[in-house]
Parts: structure tokens; C-alpha cells; sequence
């Protein structure tokens, strides 16, 4: 399977030349302004009319290769968490988290909620992301979707959904940070994948988290704006303590590398973010 999935990206790929530069395509959906170019030997999403916020980034030469640093970050979830491998992922973007699923963790059942259908439209086209094996797509609202799952239906629930450098409030506040709760199996995890560009939003997220979870542990992106945030539901399984040498302990034990992200490495990223005194909780 993980061979076959490879052969299709590069196939899917195959005639882009990584010299060639531009805009190879750009229009509206319902939800964004979508961009999409081929810059030295990269091909990368945007969304935004300004065409700066990238969603998702591949190298034309080498699908695996780490052009963004976030996801390694979000993998380092996966050692940390129970038995069960039932994920849900809110967001497509170009679909680089699903491959990395699909071509080096194929044990995994992951269900990814995507609200654009041209964002997965594009993610095909472009990206070479294709559902199948133990990965599926639903086309819908992510906070709609998780208000129809069953108590206990998950054991992660990873947030992706950004439009801009932002992500949507409807996906940040007490009451759906609520859900997501209830959708958690014993010892499930919450990973969020936020951005620090905007202090004060930033702070209001982890505010509105520690509000609903007690606490959380986080990574701070050190070549990126991206902050990472874990938190844990009681029982199941006792976890490692969130000390950095039981963390990279635990990603040693995983097995250390997913694609190009080394877990142990991306323990080392940790860091204690107290919000600010006074900071409000999204409602």
C-alpha cells in the first residue's frame, strides 16, 4: 500500500519541474481565496486574497520531505496517547497529514472532515491526495460532524483548520472544545494546531483550554509560528509523565520516526505557555 500511494503522488506530480515558477491556480470557493504555486521546487497551498498564508507545502522532487515543521509536531501526539488508533483530523488543507497516514502509519483508522469541497478537490489535483486504505473524507462541517459522533467515538481528535493564520472561532470555544470532549475515548487526546502571530487569540485559546481540560502540554515551533497544544482525558492507559526525557522515552519506544519527522527530536520542542493574567476564554 505505502508503495503504491508514493508511486501515485509522484505520478501525480510528474511533469512539474521543480525550476518552473508561478501561480498554477487561483479562485474563490464558498469559504476561501485559494492559491496555489510551484516556487523553487515546491508546490504550496494558499489561502487568503493576499496569497501568504500557507496551508500546505510538498516538495515536487520528494513528497515526504519536512517542508513545514507543524506536523511533525502533531505526530509526536500519537506515542502519547491510548491504545486505540480512531483518529479524527479537522482539516484537509492539501492533505499532507492523511499521506503521511497512508504511507507510513497504515494501521491507523483516520477520518478527516474537510468543509471546502474545492479544497479537496484541489488536494487530489494537485497534491495527489487520495482517500482509501483505513483513511476516509468527509465532506462537512467539523464541529457538525463531531455533534453527531457517539460518546467515546475517538481516540484523538486533531485540529487543522485554519483560514488564514487563524483558526475559525466556532472551532476554538468553550462549547465546542466541549464536544470534542465527549467525543474522546478514556485517555484520548485533544491536539490542537495553533498559531501565535495573534498574541491575543493565541492566549484566549490556551485560556479557553485550560478552562475545559485543567491543562495541556504544548510545542513551540521553532522555525514557525505554529504552537501544537495536547491535552488528555482521564483513565485509560497511565501515560507518560509530560517531563521531556519520559516524552522522548515514549517516542523511542514508538518506534521514533514517522516519514521525516523524528519523535524524539520533536519532544524537545516543548515549552510552558501560561496565558496572560486576565486573558477571557472564547465562548
Amino acid at each position: 500500500m505505502s508503495s503504491r500511494l508514493l508511486a501515485k503522488l509522484r505520478e501525480a506530480l510528474a511533469g512539474d519541474s521543480p525550476e518552473e515558477s508561478g501561480v498554477i491556480f487561483e479562485s474563490d470557493s464558498q469559504h476561501h481565496h485559494i492559491t496555489i504555486r510551484d516556487e523553487a521546487g515546491r508546490r504550496t497551498m494558499y489561502f487568503g486574497p493576499t496569497g501568504e498564508e500557507a496551508e500546505t507545502a510538498i516538495d515536487l522532487t520528494d513528497p515526504d520531505s519536512a517542508v513545514f515543521e507543524y506536523p511533525g509536531m502533531m505526530l509526536a501526539a500519537l506515542p502519547l496517547g491510548p491504545a486505540g488508533r480512531r483518529i479524527a483530523l479537522i482539516g484537509l488543507g492539501g492533505g499532507l497529514l492523511p499521506g503521511l497516514f497512508q504511507r507510513h502509519l497504515p494501521d491507523y483508522e483516520l477520518t478527516v472532515v474537510e468543509l471546502d469541497p474545492l479544497v479537496a478537490e484541489l488536494a487530489g489535483i494537485y497534491f495527489g491526495f487520495a482517500p482509501g486504505g483505513r483513511v476516509r473524507l468527509v465532506i462537512g462541517d467539523g464541529r457538525d460532524f463531531l455533534d453527531g459522533q457517539m460518546e467515546g467515538a475517538f481516540d484523538q481528535i486533531w485540529l487543522d483548520a485554519f483560514s488564514g493564520d487563524y483558526v475559525p472561532q466556532q472551532l476554538t470555544g468553550l462549547t465546542f472544545l466541549k464536544v470534542c470532549r465527549r467525543c474522546l475515548a478514556p485517555g484520548g487526546l485533544l491536539v490542537q494546531n495553533l498559531h501565535q502571530s495573534r498574541s491575543q487569540v493565541f492566549h484566549r485559546q490556551l485560556q479557553t483550554t485550560l478552562a475545559v481540560w485543567g491543562e495541556f502540554l504544548a510545542f513551540d515551533g521553532q522555525r514557525s509560528g505554529n504552537a501544537i497544544v495536547i491535552s488528555k482525558m482521564p483513565g485509560g492507559q497511565p501515560g507518560p509523565v509530560w517531563k521531556k526525557s519520559a516524552l522522548k522515552a515514549a517516542a523511542s519506544r514508538f518506534g521514533r520516526r514517522v516519514g521525516p519527522y523524528d519523535l524524539v527530536e520533536e519532544m524537545g520542542k516543548i515549552k510552558k505557555f501560561i496565558p496572560e493574567p486576565g486573558t477571557r476564554v472564547i465562548e
